[in-house]
């Protein structure tokens, strides 16, 4: 603990550990000090120097306690501290703790609180993050925050394809790129748009076939603008065939979409689809598609 402070006068108050825990979690003495000295703070609603050095301390010994962050937060617009430096901390705090979320909704009230919606501000520190955990959600729903917070759109389709060329499975990026084209709202998404977003999923998928992300992207993209699938059933076909049992497919998500093409133009075809699925290429989800199939033979 911090020796620049004197914490003489205070008396640590207990943990409130009682009751029946299923659990009990054996906390350091050291944590429990600390903890309860910053639990007297609290009780007293003091706002100063020592509370703030005392949640660095604490949060060095749990960055996940919610509370923590909430106090020193309080502290920091309290005493009308560096907005600019404090973020500059909890970048350090970050980089030791990559999976924790409560870093990034502390920064999160730390912009909305300093109200510079510069986006540049925060995208380095996120790069930095993503480029040692390339699917660390919390770092990509921060991301999210930060564009829409900001308006700052225009960068993020070229970040977000330097993610999925260095793993195309990545499905964190693929749901990143669909909310890079799609969260200005479909106004946005022209003619276009929309045939770069099919001819770039097209690429990926012929690098991968049997990555489900891309394939979802696509099957997305044309959800999401109310458009008919069957114009995917050629390019589906290159990776999977119904008709021809004997042939091995290259891709499940290709014979899965051919089979909802199917159900609606040929039924036959679907339940053979179905039964394909679920006896050969993904026994794992059999129940699943012997359901699919048999809502096709009641309405048939």
């Amino acid at each position: 603990m911090t020796d620049a402070y004197n914490y003489d006068d205070l008396e640590p108050l207990p943990l409130n550990l009682e009751g029946v825990n299923v659990a009990t979690i054996m906390y350091s003495d050291e944590y429990k000090h600390t903890l309860g000295l910053l639990r007297a703070l609290q009780a007293k609603k003091e706002y100063s120097d020592r509370a703030l050095a005392l949640t660095a301390d604490a949060i060095a010994l749990n960055a996940a306690h919610y509370t923590l962050w909430q106090y020193r937060y309080h502290n920091v617009i309290e005493l009308k501290k560096d907005i600019d430096a404090e973020l500059n901390w909890v970048e350090d705090i970050a980089i030791d703790n990559p999976k924790n979320y409560q870093i990034w909704h502390y920064r999160q009230m730390l912009l909305e609180y300093w109200g510079k919606k510069d986006a540049k501000r925060e995208f380095p520190i996120i790069e930095t993050m993503l480029d040692d955990d390339t699917k660390n959600y919390h770092v990509w729903s921060y991301r999210k925050w930060v564009v829409q917070w900001t308006g700052q759109w225009e960068q993020e389709l070229s970040f977000v394809e330097k993610f999925i060329e260095r793993d195309v499975y990545n499905n964190s990026a693929w749901s990143h790129r669909f909310f890079a084209v799609f969260g200005l709202g479909l106004d946005q998404v022209t003619d276009q748009v929309f045939e770069r977003e099919v001819k770039y999923a097209k690429e990926q998928i012929a690098l991968a076939p049997h990555n489900v992300s891309s394939w979802n992207y696509l099957i997305g993209v044309f959800n999401k603008l109310n458009k008919p699938l069957a114009p995917l059933k050629d390019f589906a076909s290159q990776y999977a065939t119904i008709t021809d049992s004997m042939t091995p497919i290259q891709s499940i998500p290709a014979l899965e979409l051919l089979t909802k093409i199917y159900k609606t133009s040929e039924p036959d075809l679907a339940i053979k689809g179905y039964e394909l699925l679920g006896s050969k290429y993904d026994t794992i989800r059999r129940n699943y598609w012997d359901y699919q199939k048999s809502l096709i033979v009641q309405t048939n």
